[in-house]
């Protein structure tokens, strides 16, 4: 049975134990954690903290999806880049003391109209092969975040593909890459066999125009990427990624997160392929 999660990024301005409450009432079987400075968990909590969350987590029979880290690796600076794998080793610690399976890095925005050439993917990959090492050691996996120049499947493969760790996976938000007119059967066929988890948003794009809405309630080709999942086997985990803290305009996550998890359930269900 497959993971049903939702990301804090829904909830900011809940304290971790709403977060913790609300999940269970909701009816989800665990939390993908935000981290960073306006995140719920930061490295730097004590590990009585820490460890009083993973209790009342598993108190509340939830799990603990992931933790994201705000890390990134295209600077021209080692010693950025460098600062950036410690503090995502920070993370990975947070997500094996969480009981976290994932921790979740995005790779970076580029100055406009800079290239991704491949020096750069060079010096990413050696960032994140040295901190799936890390990683590994600790029971946890590394999950890239499509996102910004590296929103489209294409171009995160060349990094799948001089990676070959076991300790490194993707993500597939399933919003954003359609918001960047990829077809889900292109995405999937790049990322199916090194898939960690799915994240689950909903939107409107006309031209330019992306607008988020409710799950259902937009235009992704939810049905279609659900299908493919089913077809494939797919046993992971959904995240619904609600970006209320960025879009503080956005209905509030008590509205959306019942109705998400329930839509998510539909399309779950309707996917399945048929007994023989």
């Amino acid at each position: 049975m497959n993971l049903l999660t939702f990301s804090t990024l829904a909830c900011p301005e809940w304290p971790v134990e709403l977060v913790i409450t609300r999940a269970k009432e909701f009816g989800y079987g665990g939390i993908e954690w935000r981290g960073g400075p306006q995140g719920h968990l930061q490295p730097d909590l004590s590990p009585t903290i820490v460890s009083t969350i993973r209790q009342q987590c598993s108190d509340a029979n939830l799990v603990s999806l992931a933790v994201t880290a705000y890390t990134e690796f295209v600077s021209n600076s080692a010693k950025e880049r460098q600062a950036n794998v410690d503090e995502l080793k920070r993370y990975a610690d947070l997500a094996a003391a969480l009981s976290a399976k994932y921790v979740r890095t995005f790779l970076g925005e580029l100055p406009e109209g800079t290239p991704i050439e491949n020096s750069m993917y060079q010096q990413i990959s050696d960032c994140l092969r040295q901190t799936a090492d890390y990683a590994q050691s600790l029971g946890v996996i590394l999950a890239v975040e499509p996102h910004d120049n590296f929103v489209r499947s294409a171009s995160i493969a060349p990094l799948l593909t001089r990676i070959q760790h076991s300790a490194l996976g993707v993500i597939w938000d399933l919003g954003n890459t359609f918001a960047a007119d990829e077809d889900p059967l292109e995405g999937f066929d790049i990322l199916k066999d090194r898939l960690t988890y799915v994240q689950v948003k909903d939107g409107t794009k006309s031209n330019d125009d992306w607008q988020l809405c409710q799950i259902g309630k937009g235009n992704v080709p939810l049905k279609k990427a659900f299908e493919l999942l089913a077809a494939s086997g797919y046993q992971g985990a959904f995240s619904v990624e609600w970006e209320y803290a960025w879009h503080p305009e956005l209905d509030p996550p008590e509205l959306v997160l019942p109705a998400a998890l329930r839509k998510v359930q539909e399309l779950l269900s309707a996917a399945q392929p048929e007994s023989a």
